[in-house]
C-alpha cells in the first residue's frame, strides 16, 4: 500500500496539530537551566536554592540539586521582595601582585647588608 502526497500531507498537518496541543514536558532541571530560564545567574540559583524549591539528588555534601522550572517560578511571584533579580556576571579577580602601599613618613628603614 502506497500513500500519494495528499495523503502524507494530512498525516503530517495531524502530527503538526498534536505536536503543538501537547502540554509542555514537565520534570527537573539542572541550576543552568533553571538560570537561563529565570535570567538570572547560575550562582544565584544555587544561593537560593532553598527558596526555589531546589531537590538534592543524594545526601552527600555535593549531591546535586535540581529545579521544577514552575515551581521555582511561583516561589519568586510569591517572594516577600518582590524584586527580579537580574543577571550579573561575577567579580572579575585581579591577578598579580597587590600594588604596594606607599611608606609612611617617619618610618626608620632597615640597612641591609649591600649597603657598605
Amino acid at each position: 500500500m502506497a500513500l500519494d502526497f495528499e495523503e502524507i500531507e494530512a498525516i503530517a498537518e495531524r502530527i503538526a496539530e498534536l505536536v503543538s496541543s501537547a502540554p509542555p514536558a514537565t520534570g527537573l532541571v539542572d541550576a543552568r537551566d533553571l538560570a537561563e530560564e529565570l535570567g538570572v545567574a547560575r550562582d544565584w540559583v544555587y544561593a537560593n536554592a532553598d527558596r526555589l524549591g531546589g531537590v538534592r539528588l543524594g545526601n552527600g555534601p555535593r549531591a546535586r540539586l535540581r529545579f521544577d522550572v514552575e515551581q521555582a517560578r511561583e516561589a519568586l511571584a510569591a517572594s516577600a521582595e518582590g524584586d527580579q533579580p537580574r543577571r550579573e556576571d561575577p567579580p572579575r579577580r585581579q591577578r598579580g601582585r597587590p600594588p604596594r602601599e606607599a611608606v609612611p613618613g617617619g618610618v626608620p628603614l632597615i640597612q641591609g647588608r649591600s649597603s657598605r
